[in-house]
């Protein structure tokens, strides 16, 4: 099977001056394949974090559709963060990880046009491409708010928030601030404690779901244009065979926008959080430094 983005050999009308880059007929011969694509309402943040633990060299099933576009796991351990005695609070104070769907599946997925060209009961193509939302490429693992203000059980039946009497939404904004900056800056991550729909501090018209939509809309337009030049691909019963480059393009995606949400916090681009924004802002302007007070220690899996 080449490679997205090799050319293209043989095929009928190889020399027609056909578009080597046709998402259509990147994956030569035509054929079907017998893939599941995993859409945007089907996300799920368990089987994300298994795909991103998993150390496979290819993932090729998911145990909710089936047959998935082969692509491998993320071979990433992370199981949280501990903030050591007098980071937080005078005792230790536990973090968790979250699974974050750098494309969001049921907000930005979904809700765009992409899975017209990724999905075959939209009508338009004869058959799956295999996509899945839960796949390693489409994750990250960020920091959750410290477990002591959240949900979390200390004892049955009580909360960490409870028992220690301090709960997320109680905290003053500059204690939240203080709180979420030594986070972030000890681990170059975005805390993840909200959705993603709240419009941007510095883009009011602009937040990270609508980012991500608008880039999915991309390749549908992408996949549409294709359609009108590529008469290759289309069967007798006028629907297309599977686009199954797209899984490469989306995947390169949630490449661009893990490079924006990722690293150093004064190049973040993008954000999960306002309060991730308001960190990124804060030492651009020079009112914070990027100084790790070195207080987390991370927690991996064995």
């Amino acid at each position: 099977m080449p490679e997205f983005g090799e050319a293209v050999a043989g095929g009928d009308g190889a020399d027609d001056g056909h578009p080597e880059d046709c998402v259509f007929c990147a994956e030569w011969p035509r054929e079907l394949k017998g893939y599941k694509t995993k859409h945007g309402l089907l996300k799920d943040e368990d089987d994300l974090a298994e795909s991103l633990r998993s150390n496979a060299k290819e993932l090729t099933t998911d145990k909710k559709v089936g047959p998935v576009y082969p692509l491998p796991g993320g071979s990433d351990p992370t199981m949280g963060w501990v903030a050591k005695a007098g980071a937080l609070e005078e005792f230790e104070v536990e973090i968790g990880a979250t699974p974050h769907h750098i494309i969001p599946g049921k907000a930005s997925m979904a809700k765009s046009r992409l899975e017209q060209w990724t999905r075959a009961e939209k009508g338009k193509i004869k058959e799956d491409i295999g996509y899945s939302i839960d796949c390693a490429r489409n994750g990250v693992f960020l920091p959750k708010l410290p477990d002591l203000y959240g949900t979390k059980h200390k004892v049955p039946g009580v909360t960490m928030a409870q028992f220690y009497g301090q709960t997320w939404r109680a905290l003053s904004p500059t204690s939240k601030e203080g709180v979420g900056f030594l986070v972030m800056k000890d681990t170059w991550l975005q805390l993840h404690y909200t959705d993603h729909s709240k419009p941007y501090k510095t883009s009011p018209t602009m937040n990270y779901d609508k980012e991500t939509r608008l880039e999915c809309d991309q390749l549908a337009h992408l996949a549409e244009r294709f359609r009108i030049v590529c008469e290759r691909s289309k069967d007798d019963d006028g629907k297309r065979y599977p686009p199954y480059s797209l899984v490469h393009l989306i995947n390169q995606k949630s490449d661009f926008f893990r490079m924006r949400i990722t690293g150093r916090p004064d190049q973040w681009k993008s954000w999960v959080s306002t309060l991730a924004e308001d960190l990124s802002m804060a030492v651009r302007q020079g009112r914070e430094l990027l100084v790790s007070k070195l207080a987390l220690s991370k927690k991996t899996r064995g």
